[in-house]
C-alpha cells in the first residue's frame, strides 16, 4: 500500500504552497445543485424563509443544507494553479452533476486543459422530483379531488412520497376535478422531472510537453491504463478487426476483416449500475455505495450525501495509474470529502495519494475510512 495524506485546508490556500508534482487528478467536487443559494446564500443576504419548515433557508446553504455545495469547482484561476502542479500530459477525472457539468467543463477548458469525452456512470437508483400540474390547478381554485386509492410505489409495500418536511406515509392517489386540470393530467414540471439515471465524470488532460510519446516517456503521465481496466463477463465476445489496414472512419465499408473471440472487454466511457439490467452486459458494472460501505470503519454512520463507491473510485484510479517504473506515482485528490477517491487510489496501487478537504467533519471521517480500508498505509 502507498502513503497518503489529508490536508484539512481550503484548496485555494493549498495551491499557493510548495507541493509535490502529481501524475493525475481524481476528484468529487461540489456539484453546486441548489441555484437558490445564489439568491440567499451570500454573505450579508437576508435569511431565506419558506413557511414553517424553512425549505428555502435550507436550500440556501447548498445541496441538502450543506454549505460546501458552492461554486468553488468552477473557479478558472483555481484550476490553472492545480494544472501547474501536474506533470505534462497528466489526466484528470472529476465527478459532476448532470445539470452543472458544463460549468466545470468550461472552467477546465479556460484553465488550459484538454477536454476528453466524458464517462457516464449510469444507474437506476435516482428519484424524479417533479410537480403535478393538475393538482396545482385544482388547489389554486380550491377544488377537492376524488381519492381513487393508495398511491402505488413499485418495489415498496409501504408507499410514501417526499414532502417538504419529510416523508408522507401512505399517500393517496387522486384524480383531477376541474376541466383545465383534466387537460394537464399526466404532465409534470421541475428541474428533475425525468428520473435521474446518469452522473457525468469529466475527463480532462494537461497538454503534453512537445511530442506526446516523448512527454509520456519522460514524465510517466498522459496515458490511460487500458490493460488493467479490461474486464470479464464470464463469456466470450466476438471482435472484428480489419486485416488490410482500413480505418473504421475511412471509407472501410466492404473492406476485409477477421473475427476472433475475446474474454475481456475494452473499458468504455459508460459505467452501468448493477440494477440497470442485462441488455447492457458489455459494460463495467458498479452500483451506488450502500450504507454499510459508507460507514465501514466508523463509530457512527456518516451523513455525507454524495459518497462514491470504493470499487468505482478504484476502477477510475486504475485508469489513471502509470507504470511502476515511474514510482513514486502521485495522485492528487482535491475536494477529498470522506475519502472515497483517496481509498480508491491506494487500492489501485498509487504510491502516494494526497487529499485536500475544507470541512473538518469530512476530513476526520476520511481518516477513519482510509485507516479501515487501507490498514497498512502510512499517514
Amino acid at each position: 500500500m502507498g502513503i497518503w495524506k489529508i490536508n484539512n485546508q481550503d484548496i485555494k490556500d493549498w495551491v499557493e504552497g510548495d507541493t509535490e508534482m502529481y501524475h493525475a487528478v481524481l476528484s468529487d467536487p461540489p456539484y453546486n445543485l441548489e441555484s437558490i443559494s445564489k439568491r440567499f446564500g451570500k454573505e450579508g443576504s437576508s435569511p431565506a424563509k419558506f413557511g414553517k419548515d424553512g425549505a428555502f433557508s435550507r436550500a440556501s446553504k447548498g445541496f441538502m443544507g450543506k454549505s460546501w455545495d458552492n461554486e468553488i469547482a468552477f473557479d478558472i484561476e483555481l484550476w490553472k494553479k492545480i494544472k501547474d502542479k501536474l506533470y505534462p500530459g497528466a489526466f484528470g477525472l472529476c465527478f459532476m452533476g448532470s445539470r452543472t457539468y458544463y460549468k466545470l467543463a468550461y472552467a477546465l477548458d479556460q484553465a488550459g486543459f484538454i477536454i476528453h469525452p466524458m464517462i457516464a456512470w449510469v444507474n437506476s437508483e435516482g428519484f424524479p422530483k417533479a410537480t403535478r400540474i393538475d393538482t396545482q390547478i385544482d388547489k389554486a381554485v380550491g377544488l377537492d379531488r376524488e381519492i381513487i386509492g393508495p398511491m402505488k410505489n413499485v418495489g415498496s409495500t409501504k408507499p410514501r412520497v417526499a414532502m417538504h418536511n419529510g416523508w408522507q406515509e401512505n399517500p393517496m392517489e387522486t384524480k383531477p376535478t376541474s376541466e383545465l386540470a383534466k387537460q394537464w393530467e399526466g404532465y409534470r414540471y421541475g428541474l428533475q422531472s425525468l428520473k435521474p439515471c446518469m452522473e457525468p465524470v469529466i475527463m480532462f488532460q494537461k497538454p503534453y510537453e512537445g511530442k506526446s510519446v516523448d512527454s509520456i516517456i519522460k514524465y510517466g503521465s498522459g496515458a490511460i491504463n487500458i490493460a488493467e481496466t479490461k474486464f470479464s463477463k464470464d463469456r466470450k465476445f466476438v471482435v472484428n478487426r480489419f486485416t488490410n489496414g482500413a480505418k473504421p472512419f475511412g471509407n472501410a465499408i466492404g473492406e476485409e476483416f477477421e473475427s476472433f473471440e475475446e474474454d475481456k472487454l475494452w473499458p468504455a466511457n459508460v459505467i452501468i449500475g448493477e440494477d440497470v439490467g442485462e441488455p447492457f452486459v458489455n459494460f463495467f458494472y458498479q452500483a451506488k455505495a450502500r450504507t454499510k460501505e459508507k460507514s465501514a470503519g466508523l463509530e457512527n454512520k456518516t451523513t455525507h450525501p454524495t459518497i462514491k463507491p470504493i470499487d468505482l473510485t478504484k476502477y477510475l484510479a486504475t485508469l489513471l495509474l502509470p507504470p511502476k517504473e515511474y514510482s513514486p506515482r502521485k495522485l492528487l485528490v482535491p475536494f477529498s470529502g470522506t475519502g472515497s477517491e483517496v481509498i480508491g487510489g491506494l487500492l489501485a496501487g498509487w504510491d502516494y495519494v494526497e487529499g485536500i478537504e475544507l470541512e473538518k467533519e469530512s476530513a476526520d471521517v476520511s481518516l477513519e475510512r482510509i485507516s479501515y480500508w487501507c490498514k497498512d498505509n502510512e499517514k
